[in-house]
């Protein structure tokens, strides 16, 4: 069964990878991906590293949304902790396949952390990209909004613009529910109570869930964790805008970019590659092309760039704190002494 497992797994990776090296292929070949851009571009070091610079404050912006949703559940980690668990995260986002594999791990360590608050901490991970995946959607239907409004707005956004309304509505949907519902009538969580009494297993489920329910007495934080992923994907736009100016195109629409970027980020979230990679470029070579420029899949492999770098310093961390783990008791007795 195991031998079968792995090969399975190994069947799957070899598929993913080879898409992966298609996807690559197939842009290069369209001139989406182009060496002669990226040289271009490492002759502006100064738009470079205003670039990076703005994607590493999104990351720190990042960590700080954390902590403050975990504070939020009575869960008082320290700033290094918090930092440093943060840290395996974003390593663990180019080890593992997707933008999201981290997260799980996090949520992993935490619980080693955090005894007896498991599905608490699960509860901010998850609240967590929540509120990361709410403020794509969100800064993306506002600048969506706004390119409207601009005279001769981009009419090519009507084939994505049916999406994003819905995705908000989602959004401010699900922020209503967490307010406006009352814990003692709230449906979903009697859907998972009788799940958890049929199958016990599930009463997992109904756990994390009341850790994220939770965030029902907590609007300030919830707000302030919007408005710093709000902030956070500012941020990445405007480090967009460097690069491709930087990679030698004219300067795009702020609205127009502001929409198509956090697009391009939902993508990455898929679990083909490490750090999103082939998924990511096919969707911002694709994106970009909307608004005149062929640019896209260039400018996310500087994004994937500062992501390999934040992620070996993570790495690094993550070795520092594996050695710190104690080592679990030979005899299970000791354990439980």
């Amino acid at each position: 069964m195991k031998k079968r497992n792995r090969l399975k797994t190994s069947f799957v990776t070899l598929i993913k990878l080879t898409l992966v090296v298609v996807l690559i292929r197939f842009l290069a070949d369209k001139g989406f991906l182009s060496i002669e851009a990226i040289r271009r571009a490492l002759e502006q070091p100064e738009r470079i590293a205003l670039a990076l610079l703005a994607l590493t404050f999104g990351t720190v912006f990042s960590i700080v949304r954390w902590q403050y949703l975990l504070r939020a559940q009575d869960i008082h980690l320290s700033w290094g902790k918090t930092v440093q668990l943060a840290m395996i995260g974003n390593f663990f986002n180019i080890a593992l396949p997707g933008a999201v594999s981290g997260d799980f791990v996090k949520a992993f360590y935490i619980a080693r952390e955090i005894h007896g608050q498991r599905a608490r901490a699960f509860g901010s991970i998850l609240f967590d990209r929540v509120a990361g995946v709410s403020g794509l959607v969100l800064i993306s239907a506002l600048a969506l909004s706004l390119s409207r409004l601009e005279s001769g707005g981009p009419s090519q956004f009507t084939a994505i613009s049916a999406f994003v309304v819905v995705a908000a509505i989602g959004v401010v949907g699900f922020f209503g529910y967490l307010f406006l519902v009352p814990e003692n009538r709230d449906p979903l969580f009697v859907l998972f109570e009788k799940a958890e009494n049929r199958v016990a297993r599930l009463g997992s489920f109904k756990r994390i869930y009341i850790g994220l329910r939770h965030y029902h007495h907590h609007r300030t934080t919830v707000l302030r964790s919007l408005a710093l992923s709000l902030a956070i994907h500012a941020l990445v736009c405007f480090a967009c805008l460097q690069l491709v100016v930087a990679l030698g195109d004219q300067p795009l629409s702020l609205p127009a970019l502001f929409t198509v970027v956090p697009l391009g980020l939902l993508v990455t979230a898929i679990p083909v590659a490490p750090a999103g990679v082939g998924t990511g470029h096919a969707a911002f070579g694709a994106l970009f092309l909307l608004l005149g420029s062929n640019m896209g899949a260039n400018v996310f492999s500087f994004m994937v760039l500062h992501g390999l770098l934040v992620g070996a310093l993570g790495g690094l961390v993550y070795l520092r704190f594996k050695s710190q783990l104690p080592a679990l008791p030979e005899n299970p007795s000791d354990a439980q002494s």
